[in-house]
């Protein structure tokens, strides 16, 4: 029997093979999975940085599409690199986003601390107008108080007398020094002219060494010449020193030392052992050149120096005399410092106004001192 010969394919059979090969070379290939990581990072970006980052969603889309493009034409390397390309632009956009926020957050904290701080400015504005309008109330109700007429008061024991007589002294003082602060803020007026008058003539009339203290006449030449720095203020009011009086007591408290307070005449700084003999210690130069330079900075203010010493060697003319001298000497280190030389007044207090009773005090030497007082020119 022959061998059986293989059949040569028919043309049907040649035709389907040929399809089939046709078609399984025309088959797509595997999407890369960075294509897939691409489409949901956009989706994660897509709310947040349409709106805030426009310019950089629109670059990461456009490589995302390209990437599309590649696959679609055969380039999986194309794409799989264009894929990963636009992940990198999408999350560029979302810290574009971030920033944009973050910038936007500091710009609304700026602008509300701006507004707190202009709130604060005008709060401390409205403080001190109001401090300065009460401390003007204070005054003026305390000028009316002593400007009330006192009823008189007859001879005393010599304990109670003696204690009149020093009282007298201490309030004629004061009615010198508040007279004196007053004739350095204005010009001579009528109200200063009468305060004056009648110091002086208190004045005269204690050393005449009175049997009677005038302690009546001694409250009264106190209120006229708080009367009349009250006056002076007022003509003085051009210069306004709302803010700046409490400017100065802050600087002067920072200085090391000193401890500035307050009186009627204005901020008061108290300096003792200034000398060494009749010279002054280094110590003292390097401390009253720095008030010196305070008082350049501060020129509305003028400066009353005072020099008070202690027990009965306070009350004879040559004691007067070394009080003159030493003021004198404390002005004269003020004014090379910067202080101007006609807005500096000195004055001799005596013992007037002892820290410790000399009668039972063993350290009657606290008492001397001298005392520079920046003079409020109000307004």
């Amino acid at each position: 029997m022959k061998p059986r010969q293989a059949r040569a394919p028919s043309g049907a059979r040649l035709t389907w093979l040929l399809a089939a090969l046709l078609a399984s070379s025309c088959a797509r290939l595997p999407r890369p999975a960075v294509m897939a990581d691409a489409d949901r990072v956009r989706a994660t970006t897509a709310s947040q940085a349409t709106e805030l980052a426009p310019e950089a969603m629109a670059h990461a889309d456009k490589l995302r599409r390209d990437a599309e493009t590649a696959y679609g034409s055969g380039d999986l390397a194309g794409a799989q690199i264009l894929a990963e390309r636009a992940i990198v632009a999408y999350q560029h956009a979302l810290v574009l986003v971030r920033v944009t926020r973050a910038t936007d957050i500091s710009n609304r904290a700026r602008l509300a601390l701006q507004a707190a701080e202009q709130t604060l400015a005008q709060n401390e504005g409205e403080q001190r107008r109001v401090s300065a309008q009460a401390d003007d109330v204070e005054l003026r109700i305390k000028v009316i108080k002593d400007a009330i007429p006192l009823a008189a008061t007859g001879p005393g024991d010599p304990a109670r007398e003696q204690a009149r007589m020093a009282s007298a002294r201490s309030l004629a003082l004061d009615a010198r020094l508040l007279c004196g602060a007053a004739r350095m803020l204005a010009p001579e007026t009528p109200a200063l002219t009468d305060a004056r008058t009648t110091s002086e003539e208190l004045d005269k009339r204690l050393s005449a060494g009175p049997r009677v203290a005038p302690i009546e006449t001694a409250i009264r030449a106190r209120a006229q010449c708080l009367t009349a720095l009250t006056v002076a203020r007022r003509t003085a009011g051009a210069t306004s020193s709302i803010g700046k009086s409490d400017q100065l007591l802050a600087e002067l408290s920072t200085m090391g030392g000193l401890s500035p307070a307050r009186d009627d005449r204005g901020v008061v700084i108290t300096v003792r052992n200034l000398f060494a003999t009749a010279q002054l210690t280094s110590d003292a130069r390097e401390q009253l050149g720095a008030l010196g330079r305070v008082a350049q900075a501060h020129p509305d203010f003028p400066v009353q120096v005072v020099v008070h010493s202690a027990g009965a060697k306070g009350k004879t003319s040559q004691a007067r005399d070394e009080e003159r001298k030493r003021g004198d000497t404390v002005a004269k280190v003020l004014s090379e410092a910067g202080a101007a030389s006609e807005r500096i007044a000195v004055e001799a207090a005596g013992s007037a106004h002892p820290i410790l009773d000399p009668s039972v005090s063993r350290t009657p030497s606290r008492s001397e001192r001298i005392e520079i007082i920046f003079v409020d020119p109000g307004g």
